[in-house]
């Protein structure tokens, strides 16, 4: 497969990268080893390269060496966050700190879920990030804004803050979501969209979608070009 223009890598890619930008500008803000954070980013760094150009297939790439280490590197990276951030008993303060958090652990997931992306999902940009069912469980109008809802989901195991513009949205409901790049609108942090602003049957289980609609595939799919532009 034509690997340096398959839309997985380039999302990877993407991750590292603001990964990157996060320990190079030492946003985090508490008591960590960044040289460790470093020195696993220089790694993965020096591995997505040969993902990035090896032109194997998406089950041998899934299974290859550079993919393995790659990813190792960046559990290393994800175990001593974690472990700093939960010793620290750091509570972010300020909208940034909540959003630097909400980045770096939305890139340590793309980086977590890229075999799995190589092994079971053809090369659709759409299928590039997760895409989710979930299920409101709190809505509060956004402050100073008449357009913008802050919704509270799960995904049957976390919540994800979602800003959106759909009106009516109702507490009980399930819609499809993709995670993405976690973004402020109007001094709240949205770390999902919602996707096609469909309904879905409440027998449908929570989490990650299979069988996933079409409106919400072609937005998935936008977004994702989105985030592609910049890496190629």
């Amino acid at each position: 497969m034509d690997t340096a223009k398959d839309a997985r890598i380039l999302v990877l890619e993407d991750a590292l990268r603001r990964l990157n930008e996060v320990v190079n500008n030492r946003k985090l803000k508490f008591h960590i080893e960044y040289s460790k954070l470093g020195q696993a980013l220089k790694v993965a760094g020096s591995l997505i390269y040969e993902v990035k150009y090896s032109y194997q297939s998406a089950e041998q790439l899934a299974d290859s060496e550079a993919t393995k280490n790659l990813v190792e590197a960046i559990s290393d990276f994800e175990s001593l966050f974690e472990q700093s951030f939960t010793s620290s008993a750091f509570s972010p303060k300020t909208l940034n700190d909540k959003l630097v958090l909400a980045e770096v652990r939305y890139s340590l997931r793309i980086v977590r879920r890229f075999p799995e992306k190589l092994r079971h999902f053809d090369d659709d940009p759409a299928y590039a990030i997760d895409v989710l069912a979930v299920e409101v469980t709190q809505i509060q109008p956004v402050k100073d804004s008449d357009k913008l809802t802050e919704c509270r989901c799960t995904d049957g195991s976390r919540i994800w803050p979602i800003v959106t513009n759909i009106q009516n949205i109702k507490q009980g409901t399930k819609l499809v979501c993709g995670v993405l790049p976690p973004v402020e609108m109007m001094g709240v942090i949205s770390e999902a969209m919602f996707l096609g602003g469909e309904l879905l049957a409440d027998s449908v289980d929570l989490g990650l979608l299979d069988a996933i609609p079409a409106s919400a595939m072609n937005q998935a799919r936008a977004q994702v070009l989105e985030i592609t532009k910049r890496m190629t």
